[in-house]
């Protein structure tokens, strides 16, 4: 019954924390003004979400919880690292597609 608890936190905050190491890797060790932000943008973050909606398909709480971790992990350090206006609509998007994820994963 703990591994079922170590599991179902790993599972719900692996996810933002990938996300988190990757936009952290991109802007400390790649430099300021690497490309590779781009990649995460439109490819890495998607795959992140609607592979967290399939993980987290049994639960609707996991779920919320575990997209809010990993919106945090996006917003807060590329606003203040990479100095970008809004991640909202990427986030939305991101959203959409792990949420319907989720319902095509039930």
């Amino acid at each position: 019954e703990k591994s079922d608890v170590m599991k179902k936190i790993i599972s719900i905050t692996l996810p933002s924390l990938l996300i988190f190491a990757f936009i952290y890797y991109d802007h400390f060790i790649c430099g300021k003004y690497s490309l590779a932000i781009i990649g995460g943008i439109y490819l890495l973050f998607p795959i992140v979400f609607i592979s967290q909606g399939i993980i987290c398909s049994n639960s609707k709480s996991s779920m919320v919880i575990g997209f809010l971790l990993s919106s945090i992990a996006i917003i807060i350090p590329i606003s203040l690292w990479y100095n970008m206006s809004s991640m909202d609509p990427a986030i939305i998007t991101y959203l959409l597609l792990g949420v319907t994820a989720f319902f095509f994963a039930k």
